[in-house]
């Protein structure tokens, strides 16, 4: 066993565990209270992945991680976490509930100052809020925030994983600054933290016009393809620009002639054929066999590093051209 798996079993036994427990709970002390949202019997369960990851580490001899994770950024998203839950008591008690056409240019540049690289509204479907969690508001803005090519271009890598919990980071502590930047104007609004989100965000960002979710189960934008990070504003604002249209479809039949991702994964946890559910979710992803992997190897991130609309900036134009030739 080695130097760095003995360390972070070390760490995350004694002092992860209990915080996650407690981040969690109170996450779920949601579904509690008043005038909650709450998930319905079609409502897919969220992959707790801190207490899988210790369950393999008290179970299983052959379990061993090569990597460290980066404490400090570890510590700032389980702040934020606790922060997107402690802050909805901030929200004013008779809020404002239509945005005027400048303050919502105010809040676009606002949140590209943040480091977001794309935004969309939508109204949410409670089918993907996940099951034992909740949210205030039907109201959706969701962020997407770039991933670095040139470290993605790494995976798998301690460099990799180090950039993907910062960007984690970053995107969390952004969400909470556009939940409170709405309070300021006199709105209500909820931040959903990118790690440990209240909802799907794949399908949701899909249904908001963003991009489409690919084979592998991650959404691809047109500008990053699928390296990217998304979290959500709830609020309670009636008039922002919802998407009631997607024009990113195509990348679905792309996907079906690729299999980049399919043949490239090292653990194999990508699926030949997607399975429809019958509440119109669909699942492409094998999550045991992607998380043993994940768990051992930095993360891994080697699907977002194979796909095509990863590779270059014009990997949208040229990819979609293809399909159309079809």
């Amino acid at each position: 066993m080695g130097i760095k798996h003995r360390f972070m079993k070390s760490v995350i036994m004694r002092f992860g565990v209990p915080r996650v427990k407690r981040m969690v709970a109170k996450q779920r002390s949601l579904q509690e209270m008043p005038g909650i949202l709450l998930p319905t019997s079609n409502s897919p369960t969220r992959f707790e992945i801190p207490m899988e990851m210790l369950k393999m580490l008290q179970e299983r001899d052959d379990f061993e991680m090569r990597h460290v994770f980066p404490i400090r950024r570890l510590l700032s998203v389980m702040r934020n976490i606790h922060r997107s839950v402690d802050t909805i008591e901030e929200n004013p008690s008779t809020p404002r509930s239509a945005l005027t056409p400048e303050l919502l240019e105010q809040l676009q540049d606002y949140s590209r100052g943040l480091g977001i690289s794309r935004f969309g509204f939508v109204k949410l479907p409670q089918d993907l809020i996940f099951d034992k969690f909740g949210v205030f508001y039907d109201n959706v803005i969701v962020l997407a925030m770039e991933m670095s090519k040139e470290k993605i271009d790494k995976a798998p890598s301690q460099e990799t994983l180090n950039m993907v919990f910062g960007t984690y980071d970053e995107l969390g502590i952004a969400a909470n600054k556009i939940a409170a930047f709405l309070r300021e104007q006199g709105y209500a609004a909820q931040a959903d933290h990118p790690l440990g989100g209240l909802v799907l965000f794949p399908p949701l960002a899909q249904k908001a016009g963003i991009g489409w979710v690919g084979k592998h189960g991650i959404l691809i934008t047109p500008e990053f393809g699928p390296r990217v990070r998304l979290a959500a504003v709830y609020t309670n604002i009636e008039n922002l620009p919802f998407a009631d249209s997607n024009n990113h479809g195509w990348i679905e039949e792309y996907c079906k002639i690729c299999g980049f991702c399919v043949n490239q994964c090292p653990p194999g946890a990508i699926m030949e054929d997607t399975v429809e559910h019958e509440t119109g979710r669909i699942t492409n992803i094998l999550q045991r066999e992607c998380f043993e992997y994940f768990g051992q190897f930095y993360g891994c991130s080697v699907c977002v590093k194979v796909c095509p609309f990863s590779k270059t900036a014009d990997a949208y134009d040229r990819l979609k051209a293809v399909v159309e030739r079809r």
